[in-house]
């Protein structure tokens, strides 16, 4: 039974036309920033030809789609890092954004994508009658904004919402330190995504995030296989979990 999905919505770097013409500093600038904040590779680290996979292919310094539409309801927003992003992460201004602009971002873009994300998910959910979602990032120990975050970093941070299933959680920790990892709950990042319109409390849904430490897989080719390998081993032990 195959009822894992990979959601990879960070890796990409590519950069629209639409989006140039707001940008307000020099154009290598923005390209150097959406290198630095992509989850470098990780279409490929996680990638799996036997599972289902959702890649973003756009840099989210374009459009974020794992932020929320609604800037209120979004704490990054406020750092120039929402939906739509006018800031790097050291608080340079280099986008001057309309709310005509965001909004044919939010319809071309950003809801189009959840849309895909949902209807994947529920077609595997009618499938299979439960779906793991596996949100698979990557983070650097450079560019993480808030200083009282980076201490103590992990190897692998694992990141949950309020309505995780311990059984998941558990499973996922146990493997990764027993491979000698040092692992983290919802440290230096929290949470995970969850598509919309689905009940994440039918038992049938759950959804766990993994961000990788870069320093582990971009050494070299070696470091990049042996992880690759290893995540390959844990999607077929999840796959194997009774989700309710």
């Amino acid at each position: 039974m195959n009822k894992i999905i990979l959601h990879i919505p960070h890796s990409g770097q590519k950069l629209p036309n639409i989006f140039w013409k707001n940008i307000c500093v020099e154009k290598k600038e923005v390209i150097d920033f959406a290198k630095q904040i992509a989850d470098l590779k990780t279409d490929k680290l996680f990638g799996n030809n036997f599972y289902k996979k959702i890649i973003f292919k756009y840099s989210r310094v374009f459009c974020d789609v794992e932020k929320y539409e609604d800037d209120s309801k979004e704490e990054m927003s406020k750092f120039g890092m929402g939906v739509v992003y006018t800031k790097t992460n050291e608080k340079v201004k280099f986008a001057n954004v309309t709310k005509h602009y965001k909004d044919l971002v939010l319809n071309k873009v950003y809801r189009p994508y959840h849309e895909r994300l949902t209807q994947a998910t529920q077609k595997l959910i009618d499938k299979y009658n439960q779906v793991i979602m596996i949100d698979c990032h990557s983070f650097s120990e450079n560019i993480i904004m808030f200083d009282d975050k980076k201490q103590n970093l992990p190897d692998i941070c694992i990141g949950y919402n309020t309505n995780f299933n311990k059984t998941l959680i558990d499973t996922v920790n146990k493997y990764f330190t027993s491979l000698g990892y040092k692992t983290s709950f919802n440290y230096p990042y929290s949470g995970t995504m969850v598509p919309n319109n689905l009940n994440y409390n039918d038992g049938n849904f759950t959804s766990v995030m993994l961000e990788i430490n870069k320093n582990l897989y971009l050494k070299n080719k070696q470091s990049f296989k042996k992880l690759q390998d290893e995540l390959n081993l844990l999607y077929n032990i999840l796959k194997t979990i009774d989700l309710k």
